[in-house]
């Protein structure tokens, strides 16, 4: 379960960041709208299906908030202040398009707040997944390091521990779906993983693969996103799971360095990496 913000907020707003994408939880909306949670099974994945719904949804004035889509369901979160008919008549006109097989509604809300009460798991390919807030994650981070010594070293290698032990178990998840090969040959593309789950936004300054060395970037880094965080603090989750996921793909010993840090006021969280060669 995500932890409400404190304030309300649209989720779907467009101040939101272009780059920044919404998991489908909860809508946060001005109080007195109408909102509906749909979701809408398909008979058959084919062209054209989810348009056929979006113009019934569009003639009745039916305003679309934020939602997902698979080869075989469209959930979404509807404003349906402005509909032209009653919601059984859009349900039944729905349910009557050929590629329609299933139309479930949930409870109508009108305060402003509605929670998707039809999906208890969140997958990622084959994955099962939970969401969690960044700054809940860093304070929860930061609390361990705390525990354990705020300043000496003995919670700092418990968190890369935990990030190591994270890294190597995401490897083993991609790497039952991809080859080593094809994951070595895609380094950039294994570091956008990172962004692609809001870890940051990541960037590859660097890369040799001859030399077995990278330096890798991260602006926004989910790790410093805890605003009691402490001056000293570094993105040791971050670096201990690189550390990880690297050696596993490598297939030796790889060495991670965190050289800069938003939390001690750099530019961006900078990680050099090294592939260590076997003696």
């Amino acid at each position: 379960m995500v932890p409400l913000v404190s304030e309300p907020v649209n989720v779907s707003s467009k101040d939101m960041p272009l780059n920044s994408k919404t998991c489908f939880v909860a809508e946060l909306v001005p109080s007195n709208r109408r909102l509906v949670e749909f979701s809408i099974e398909f008979a058959t994945n084919t062209p054209g299906e989810m348009a056929s719904v979006g113009l019934v949804l569009s003639k009745h004035h039916v305003n679309v908030l934020t939602g997902f889509h698979d080869a075989a369901k469209w959930s979404f979160f509807a404003d349906i202040t402005e509909i032209s008919s009653s919601v059984d008549g859009l349900v039944n006109e729905i349910s009557n398009l050929a590629s329609v097989s299933k139309v479930n509604v949930g409870k109508e809300q009108s305060e402003g707040f509605i929670v998707d009460s039809f999906h208890s798991q969140l997958t990622w390919g084959p994955f099962r997944s939970v969401v969690i807030r960044a700054d809940v994650m860093s304070s929860m981070l930061n609390r361990i390091k705390g525990i354990f010594g705020a300043e000496g070293k003995a919670g700092q290698a418990l968190v890369y521990g935990m990030g190591e032990a994270a890294g190597r178990a995401a490897y083993k998840g991609v790497s039952a779906q991809l080859s080593d090969e094809v994951l070595r040959s895609h380094f950039e593309d294994e570091m956008f993983l990172y962004m692609a789950q809001g870890w940051g936004e990541v960037r590859v300054a660097s890369l040799d693969m001859d030399r077995g060395t990278a330096r890798v970037q991260f602006l926004n880094s989910f790790e410093c996103s805890d605003p009691k965080r402490n001056s000293n603090s570094s993105c040791d989750f971050i670096r201990g799971h690189l550390t990880g996921l690297l050696s596993e793909t490598f297939g030796k010993r790889v060495v991670v360095s965190e050289t800069m840090c938003t939390a001690r006021g750099d530019s961006c969280c900078q990680f050099d990496i090294e592939v260590k060669q076997a003696q």
